[in-house]
């Protein structure tokens, strides 16, 4: 991220002033005075810090903070989308006669006091006596004789624990609607949110909004998350509501609404949404829902680019585009298998199919290239350990139940007890044995202390995680 050194001419400024007790902070913005008050330090400066950040996204104004306590000061900068993040301390410029320095000093107190400021000039001044270096919950501040010439440019996350592999310092912190889950573009590029301010935006890896769009609907209305879905080379932006999806362009025109048909539902488990009714198929383009030739005895499982995959739990699969016959794909069976038991789910690259084994009481679980049906990975597998069992895959490693398949040799391994919850990259994130884990696709298990924040995804290296209604990109260790 890079810190701000440009003019702030007609920024508002907010100060904060943290209790002796931590308990309770004062909060000074346009002659108002405003308390907020936490169970612990790290609750009673998050409060302070998201009164302000109100305070900025109403006015459509960046707020300049000098966020203060007894052990020094801090100054950050609340954005009008809700973004925090510090900058450069600027030090004063040096008085041209020394000996008007005290009449310089008066005057500029006398001119705040006729606007309104005196409270918050007499609370400054009082602080400023006290020159410790650290500021606990804010950063550091050096002596003037060790001034750098700008600080760290990051915000702490305490309000849980990082996910292994991430430091507890973020490159930012983004205000969102409560209750709304954001989504993190396959290639890292981006981030999709609804702010705080309830509008729908889209943030590159400094998060700084690269487009936003007033919702169609009331963000509580919004069926799931909101999704990256691509088209061609761009990653467009969908939500579902009741009856209804919206995609904005890449460029966050739009949007296009689409009326869904009575029992519509919506689907976004490949790149682009599925709309599928008991008996038909449909993609959105460009503002219409194109229907694919559905075969007998198959549903829709997911979109690539625009074909439809689409199967039957006895098998075959099916690839189909609009306007085109759907081309068949049998898959191969493995060598120890007795028969083909149920196709279960489908991904991108991968039909995930349960053989008969020739093992009474084994079952064969097998990853099945989605377009050739060749066996990529296979693992033999009491069925009872595959109950209630999904897949899930990152970009390097995927599970489905205990079963940990390595996505780039296929070798696969049990870890009796895992149940996958979600995986970023090279880790899947889950629970073994009531505790929180990271496994990577060797095998190796790391402990999460309880409610570590999962990252929803990698954004240029950075995970995006959630904690109290904001959104934060984590420093990689």
């Amino acid at each position: 991220m890079t810190n701000h050194s440009t003019s702030r001419s007609g920024t508002d400024t907010a100060v904060i002033v943290i209790a002796a007790d931590d308990l309770s902070a004062e909060v000074f913005i346009e002659g108002s005075r405003h308390v907020v008050h936490g169970a612990d330090a790290k609750a009673t400066r998050r409060a302070a810090l998201d009164y302000v950040t109100d305070h900025a996204a109403r006015i459509g104004r960046p707020v300049i903070i000098e966020a203060r306590d007894v052990y020094g000061v801090q100054r950050l900068e609340a954005l009008p989308r809700g973004v925090i993040r510090s900058i450069p301390q600027i030090p004063p410029p040096a008085p041209r006669n020394s000996g008007k320095q005290s009449g310089s000093r008066t005057g500029v107190v006398l001119a705040l006091a006729a606007a309104g400021l005196a409270v918050v000039v007499l609370v400054v001044v009082s602080v400023v006596l006290v020159v410790p270096r650290y500021l606990p919950g804010f950063g550091t501040q050096a002596e003037p004789s060790q001034q750098a010439p700008e600080t760290p440019d990051t915000i702490p996350f305490e309000a849980r624990s990082a996910p292994p592999g991430f430091s507890s310092e973020a490159l930012w912190r983004i205000p969102v609607t409560e209750g709304t889950r954001p989504a993190v573009s396959d290639d890292g590029s981006r981030v999709a949110f609804i702010g705080a301010d309830g509008k729908l935006a889209v943030a590159g890896p400094e998060g700084k909004r690269l487009w936003e769009a007033d919702l169609p609907i009331q963000p509580a209305e919004i069926e799931g998350a909101v999704r990256f879905v691509k088209n061609d080379d761009q990653w467009e932006v969908a939500i579902a509501g009741t009856g209804k999806l919206w995609i904005w362009s890449a460029d966050g025109s739009g949007p296009t609404e689409y009326k869904l048909p009575k029992d519509g539902v919506v689907t976004f488990a490949g790149t682009a949404p599925l709309v599928t009714t008991d008996k038909k198929a449909m993609v959105p383009r460009e503002g219409e829902l194109l229907e694919v030739k559905v075969p007998k005895g198959t549903g829709g499982m997911l979109v690539v680019g625009d074909e439809v995959l689409l199967a039957a739990a006895d098998g075959p699969w099916y690839w189909a585009a609009p306007g085109e016959e759907p081309a068949k794909v049998t898959a191969k069976e493995p060598k120890s298998a007795d028969g083909l038991d149920r196709v279960i789910t489908a991904s991108e690259r991968y039909v995930i199919v349960r053989w008969q084994s020739e093992k009474e009481d084994k079952v064969i679980l097998a990853a099945h290239d989605a377009r050739d049906g060749s066996v990529f990975a296979e693992t033999e597998i009491t069925a009872g350990e595959l109950a209630d069992a999904t897949w899930i895959e990152g970009e390097t490693v995927a599970a489905y139940g205990p079963i940990l398949t390595d996505l780039e040799s296929g070798q696969t391994q049990v870890l009796p007890g895992f149940t996958p919850l979600n995986a970023v990259a090279g880790v899947v994130y889950g629970e073994l044995e009531e505790g929180q884990v990271a496994v990577n696709a060797a095998g190796e298990v790391t402990p999460m202390e309880p409610d570590t924040a999962r990252p929803w995804g990698l954004l240029d290296g950075h995970a995006v995680v959630m904690a109290d209604a904001n959104l934060y990109a984590l420093l990689p260790d």
